[in-house]
């Protein structure tokens, strides 16, 4: 690989870290903070269902400004606006106002993740894919570490603003690495980003199936980033900190699985993987619901999740080249990232509420269920895939 690409896919790491570090501060960070605003455990549903509305908003729509912007400005431009949206939150002192700063958060997350997936996948092979994705929970796994520390001096603020910094530090990176990049030309964008309809994408054999995997993989992945905390805090009766590094296990783990996911790409086929990720996943998710009050088994069966849940993401995106039309894969691409903000920003704010009328209590049924149905349907759009060809 030549100097300037290796700069350009380091830059890029970088930037999806950026993008998962604020990804699970608000709810590692919850207890504590609903108690300083004096709301309601469900309430996180709110600030997450606005955010990913602008965040599937973006995505949609990342692909008609890729037409006439190039990636790394749409990236540079979206990473300074996360850093000052987590700054300003810092300095709230109501929960409107952090529903009115994770307006920018939700539009910059959907840029920055439609524009450097495409990116990755028409531009890197195969295990790069996994490795960004890798990246991404370095940020969402540090996110919470960071805000656990703050945390043992009673401290949210505190995470946000170190949080914060780290974005501007990633965005005069990316900023610096403009001239390594290969300009994107006009007639480059109008291939990989003509327009399609709606209609004629959901028309495309194998997307509809594609799009069902992504809404429920990516909910039960919310569920851990944003519920696993409360539950270990409230149900499992652990402190802020402590609960805090559950989720933070959940990350880490799912950053190794992406990692060995990389790995292993060049050996295994992507279903084998994406199948034998959503078995760990359901048994971590099985053991979670043993009447078990040690924290350190309760981090192991988090973390099984986690490690199920790395290969899911990344090698559903890789396949997309080879399932899809090339000019069709930019549009493809984005609605699967919106069916999974869907899957996060409505249905997992769904969930909070339910939590709030019957109890956090039912938390580890659900992602049981959850998982469940994912294999199957996973296995059933295997099966289809088969009978295509």
């Amino acid at each position: 690989m030549k100097r300037k690409a290796i700069i350009v896919l380091f830059v890029i790491y970088l930037a999806f870290i950026a993008l998962g570090l604020p990804d699970a501060l608000l709810g590692s960070a919850w207890n504590l903070t609903r108690d300083e605003l004096g709301v309601s455990v469900g309430s996180i549903g709110i600030i997450t269902l606005i955010s990913y509305i602008l965040t599937m908003i973006a995505t949609y729509n990342a692909p008609a400004i890729l037409k006439h912007v190039q990636t790394k400005t749409v990236t540079f431009i979206s990473i300074v606006l996360s850093s000052l949206a987590l700054l300003a939150i810092s300095q709230i002192n109501s929960f409107y106002q952090i529903i009115l700063f994770a307006i920018p958060l939700g539009i910059s997350a959907g840029a920055i993740d439609m524009s450097l997936n495409h990116y990755i996948a028409v531009h890197f092979k195969a295990s790069h894919m996994s490795y960004l994705h890798s990246f991404y929970g370095l940020g969402v796994t540090f996110g919470p570490l960071i805000m656990a520390k703050t945390l043992e001096n009673n401290s949210w603020r505190n995470g946000y603003i170190v949080v914060g910094i780290l974005l501007l530090v990633i965005a005069v990176a990316m900023l610096l690495s403009f001239p390594f990049w290969d300009e994107e030309t006009k007639e480059h964008r109008d291939e990989h980003h003509t327009h399609h309809s709606l209609k004629s994408i959901l028309q495309t054999k194998g997307v509809k199936h594609s799009l069902a995997i992504f809404l429920i993989y990516v909910h039960i992945e919310s569920l851990l980033g944003v519920f696993i905390a409360s539950y270990v805090y409230e149900i499992k009766g652990f402190s802020y900190s402590e609960a805090a590094l559950a989720t933070m296990s959940y990350f880490l783990a799912l950053t190794l699985g992406r990692i060995m996911s990389g790995i292993l790409s060049d050996k295994l086929h992507p279903n084998i993987l994406i199948i034998s990720g959503e078995i760990v996943m359901l048994l971590g998710s099985l053991l979670l619901l043993l009447p078990l009050n040690n924290i350190y088994l309760i981090y192991l069966f988090v973390g099984l999740i986690g490690l199920g849940s790395g290969p899911v993401f990344p090698n559903m995106m890789h396949m997309n080249p080879s399932n899809f039309d090339k000019q069709k894969m930019s549009k493809i691409m984005s609605l699967q990232m919106v069916i999974g903000y869907l899957g996060f920003g409505l249905i997992t704010p769904l969930m909070g509420q339910v939590f709030d009328l019957v109890s956090i209590n039912i938390y580890p049924y659900i992602t049981t269920i959850m998982s469940f149905v994912l294999l199957i349907i996973t296995v059933q759009l295997i099966q289809f895939k088969l009978h295509i060809k």
